[in-house]
This record gives C-alpha cells, structure tokens and sequence, in this order.
C-alpha cells in the first residue's frame, strides 16, 4: 500500500483536525502541527497521526476507534476529556496519554499496542481492556493512575520493559485473563502490586518493589508463572496464593515487613528461589496447600523460614534454611513434610518444629548449629533416614506426648544435651544409627524405645537413661567408652538387652534402681567400676551372658534386690563377682564364677541370700563365699 503524507502545507486549507482527517484516505499517514488540538472524533478508517515529536502536539477529546479500524499516534500527547474507546485497534508509539478522567483508554473487544510510551493521571484506571481484548506495551510508563494502572477482564495483556508507579494497584487481572510481563518494574503501589483472579499471570525477570501492601495476590483458581522475578521491600505478604497454581524458578523474595511467600488452600512449586529477610514467615503453607521447594535457600527470617500449617503438604530437596529467629520448619495441625538432601542450619530457636498430629520425614539431611534442640516433636511423628544431627545447642530430637520417632542410619553427635529426648508416651525406633559425643538418650514417664544394630559411645554423661515407668529394647546394639554410666534404668522403668554390648565406662555400666533389667546373650566388660549396680526393689534376670574385668564388684545388688543368672560367665573381676546385701536375693544356675584376683567371689550381707545350682565357683585363694548379719549362701551341688 503506498502511503502519502500530508504536510504542514495541508493545513492551511483545513483549520479543524476533524476536516483534514475527513479529506485523508484509508491508511494514509498525517503530519499533525505543533500545536493543541481540542476535538471529539470517532475515527471512521484506518489512519497514522504524527505528532512533532518535542510535545508540542496535544490532541484533546473525546475518541473512539471502532470495530475494523486501525489508529496509529505517534510522537504526540492524546489528552482525553472522556475515555478514549478502543473496539477496533490502537497502537501508541513516543505517546504521552495523560487526561483527568476516569479511565484513560478502555479497549472492548479491540487491540491496543503501546510503545515507548507514557500513560498517567487517571482518576481510577490507566487502561481497561474488556470482553476478549488484547494489549501489547513495550518500554511504557504507567504512573499516578488513581485506583491502578491497568485492569484486564476477559482479555489478554503482554507487557516488556515497562514500568509502573505510585497507584492503589499495579495491575487487576480476573475473569479468564492473560497477563506475560517481561523485564518490567513495578513499585509505589499503594494495596496490591498486581492482583490475579480466575485467571493466569506470567513473568519472566521483572522487578516488584517496595509497596505499601502486597506484592503479588493471586486468588480463585488462577495460575501463577514467575521465573527470575524480584519481590522486594513490601509491607503486607510479598507472594500471596488463595486456591490457585503457583510456578516460580530463580525467584528472589526479600526483605518483606510481613511474610515472604504464602500459599493457602493452594498447589505451588519454588525452584532455585532465595526467599530471606522477611519480619514475619519466609515461606507458609496451609489449609490443604501442597508445595514443592526444590533447590532453594530460605533464611534470615525473624520468625520460621518454613511453616506448614492445617492439613498441608510440603516436600523439600537439596533446600538450605538457616539464620531464623523462630523454629526454621514448623509443622502443625495434620501437615506433613518430607526433606531430602536439606541443610537446617545456624537457628536462634529450634531447627524443625512437629506438633498437632503432623509428620515430618527427613532423607539425608543435615541439622546443625541451632541454637536450641535440632528437632522438637509433640503430638507428632518424626522419621530420620540416614541424617546427621550434630552441634545443637539443646537436643538432637525432643519428643513429648504421644509422639513417634523413627530413625535409621543416622550420626548424632555434639549436641549439648541427650541426642534423643523423650517424655510422655513417645514411641522410638532405632537402626543402624550412631549416637557419640553428647548424652544419647533420655526416656521419662512411660516412654518406649526400640534400639536395634546402633551404636552408643564416648559420651561426658550417662550414655541411656531410662526414667519413670519407660521401657527399652536393645538388640545388637553397642554402648561403649562413657566418662560416666553406661545405662541407668530407674523408676519402675523396663530394660531388655539382647545380642549386645556394654564395656569401658568410668562409672557402673548398669544401674538399676527400682526397676526390672533383662540380659540375654550379651556382654559387658572392661568396667572402672560394676558392671551392674541393682539396688531398691529391682529385679534382673541374666541370660547366657558374659561379664568379665570389672574393677569392683560385678555385680552388686542391694536395697531388697533379685537378680536371676542363668548360663552366665562371671570372669576375671578385680574385686567380687557377685556382692548382695539389704535382704537381697541371687539365684546363679548353670554359670562360671572364676577369680584370680580376689578372695571372696561371692557375698551376702544384712539378711541377703544366694543360691547356686550346678555352678562352677573357683579363684586362686581357696576361699570363694562370705556372709554375715543373718545371710546365707547355699551350693546345692556340695
């Protein structure tokens, strides 16, 4: 199509701008003077206005563009004293569109293109597009339009290099719309930055800054795309997602006054994302959301960096979360989480947080330097495969009330208090884990524990403690090098040690203290002190066992104690082997009792009886039992 220009000399004949347009043929492109134009025009063909390009030309008015044409401004300010209406198509290139009106331009089943251009000063709306519209802006402006800058309803928007500033809202997008924004900055809104319902909003490295309410609101079953977007700086929720779809890859989301990201009742995926920075929660997820974070780093929050609330699902790989205030992973009120290959690190409070009948499990993750327990667990359950739990300052798992724990091929070590710490009704299993350096486990008031191939050594305290009407089980398992006891079981407690071994504490291996003790093919050696200790109204039971190289009596037994030995080697002691006394009761059958070292291998003092039944009792000295004060000793096999 040739084009032909009609110059300043045109406008000598036509004194109105509506008369020269009326003379100009379809397509054809008019020069407009350096002056103001204040005309109403509803355009009838297709057209191209150029202005001066120093803004100079000023076209004021009412305009409307109706279905099946075509206007092109350029290089001019439009200034509407009504709408500009927009069915057919508009496009805008080095145009200012500024006018104090409601809405600048409303598009109503048209197209509307805006490049290098600015669009400012609308009493409500910058720009409306209605009923399966389309708008295009390339390096635009949106800035002081009232209510917001652009509303898309039923339409599709795509947006490049823009910016946007100082409205109540950035942009509204609803009712099956379409919005792709690219390299864009938006700041200085007032509510919302940009608001999605019903519809789906897409970004690719754009800017959303420092607002006075939210960053981005996404709700009613929309669909949200953000790869490389920045939220930064804004005073309510940056990210927030109610019943609808969330998709963001190398996300930043930072310094928030409020939350960084939430999702609610919602599905989300965070790959590759830094959320940090926030006052209140990095990242939350609750009622029934379900979320993917994969490869992040969510730190530096004043609260949790990661809660999971009400009936929610969170799944976590290869993720850092460290450096927050509150518990970094809290999980409550029936969610459930699972890490693998995580890092919870350098906490001021505890490092995951499982209550109100949540679940959390971990895979080969990494819990360290909290300021407080590793892992709290309360009305919960905890799985821990093949973790390392070390350098806390409070537990490495504290279980309470009704809780389950689960932990199988862990390492714990160099937490400050007993790696694993359970009171009130909590379940433990345990497999093939190592326990060191820091007191291993501490059960009180009607605990159960499962132990099962682990291994328990060179703690500064009491490497297992069993308190208050709670029951242990240990098979092939290995506690070992203690500067203190080895096992204390106390309080009407329950302990049964099968397949296992017990040697070179500082102090006794066993203590029992008004409680039962089981021993079945095990072994307990090299002791400074007992091997066992029993005393107040206990009663233990020893089963094809070995006991040797104690630097006190083997075993002593006191305070109305019983102790049952069948097929039990007593070997090599530096003192007795067996010492009873305080109306005490041994019974020995089928067992050795051999001593080199020391005179009396058996004693029974202050109204304590031993019996022994096809036993070998032997040391070097001759002399093998001694009693006084109303004890007795007797061999059936003499």
């Amino acid at each position: 199509m040739v084009i032909r220009l009609f110059y300043n000399l045109m406008f000598s004949k036509y004194k109105t701008l509506k008369g020269a347009l009326a003379k100009a043929s379809n397509g054809e492109a008019v020069q407009l003077l350096p002056k103001k134009y204040k005309e109403s025009i509803q355009f009838e063909k297709d057209m191209t206005l150029i202005g001066d390009g120093n803004g100079q030309t000023v076209i004021e008015g009412m305009f409307i563009i109706p279905k099946n044409v075509r206007i092109t401004f350029k290089k001019m300010k439009v200034s509407p004293t009504a709408q500009l209406y927009v069915e057919g198509e508009a496009i805008f290139e080095h145009c200012i569109i500024e006018g104090n009106v409601d809405v600048l331009i409303t598009v109503n089943g048209g197209y509307l293109k805006g490049v290098n251009s600015n669009f400012r000063k609308a009493k409500e709306v910058g720009i409306a597009l209605l009923n399966n519209s389309n708008g295009v802006f390339i390096n635009c402006k949106f800035h002081h339009n009232g209510k917001m800058q652009l509303f898309a309803k039923n339409s599709k928007a795509f947006l490049e290099s823009c910016e946007c500033s100082n409205a109540l809202k950035g942009f509204w997008i609803t009712d099956q719309s379409f919005m792709q924004t690219k390299k864009c900055h938006l700041h200085h809104h007032a509510e919302r930055q940009i608001s999605v319902e019903r519809s789906t909003y897409m970004d690719f490295n754009s800017s959303i800054e420092r607002g006075e309410g939210f960053g981005i609101v996404v709700e009613e079953a929309s669909d949200v795309f953000l790869h490389s977007t920045i939220l930064y700086s804004h005073n309510a929720t940056q990210l927030f997602v109610d019943n609808s779809v969330l998709n963001g890859k190398q996300c930043t989301i930072q310094h928030g006054n409020e939350c960084g990201v939430i999702l609610q009742n919602s599905d989300g995926t965070l790959s590759h994302c830094e959320i940090s920075n926030h006052h209140n929660i990095n990242v939350q997820a609750r009622k029934k959301s379900k979320m993917q974070i994969e490869r992040c780093e969510i730190h530096s929050g004043h609260e949790n960096g990661l809660l999971i609330s009400k009936e929610s699902i969170v799944n976590c790989n290869e993720t850092v979360i460290k450096d927050h205030l509150s518990a970094q992973v809290a999980i409550t009120e029936k969610s459930f989480c699972s890490m693998k290959d995580c890092l919870i690190v350098n906490g001021r409070h505890v490092g995951i947080y499982v209550e109100k009948k949540s679940e959390c499990m971990l895979l080969q993750c990494q819990i360290t330097q909290n300021n407080n327990s590793a892992i709290n667990v309360d009305r919960g359950i905890m799985r821990v495969y093949r973790c390392e739990i070390s350098e806390n300052n409070g537990n490495g798992i504290l279980a309470v009330t009704n809780s389950l724990v689960e932990v199988d091929g862990c390492n714990f070590y160099y937490n400050q208090m007993p790696h694993i710490a359970c009171k009130s009704k909590v379940k433990i299993y345990l497999s093939n884990s190592d326990f060191q350096r820091g007191k291993s486990i501490f059960l009180l008031h009607r605990c159960e524990i499962y132990a099962i191939h682990t291994k328990f050594h060179n703690s500064m305290n009491v490497q297992i403690e069993i308190n208050d009407h709670s029951t242990a089980k240990f098979e092939h398992c290995q506690i070992y090098n203690g500067k203190s006891y080895g096992v204390k079981v106390l309080k009407d407690s329950n302990f049964f040690f099968y397949h296992s071994q017990i040697f070179q504490h500082d102090l006794a291996q066993i203590v029992v203290n008004d409680s039962s003790v089981i021993l079945n093919n095990s072994e307990i050696y090299q002791g400074k002190r007992n091997a066992l200790f029993i005393q107040n109204h206990s009663e233990v039971y020893i089963q094809e066992s070995f006991i040797s190289k104690h630097l006190q009596a083997q075993i002593w037994i006191d305070y109305e104690s019983i102790l049952e030995l069948m097929s039990v080697q007593l070997t090599d002691g530096a003192h007795s082997d067996l010492h009873a006394q305080n109306q005490s009761k041994i019974y020995v059958e089928n067992s050795i009792i051999r001593n080199d070292k020391y005179r009396y291998n058996v004693q029974a003092l202050n109204n304590s009886k031993i019996e022994i039944v096809k036993t070998i009792v032997e040391n070097k000295y001759g002399d093998v039992y001694y009693s006084e004060n109303n004890s007795s000793i007797n061999n059936s096999d003499y």
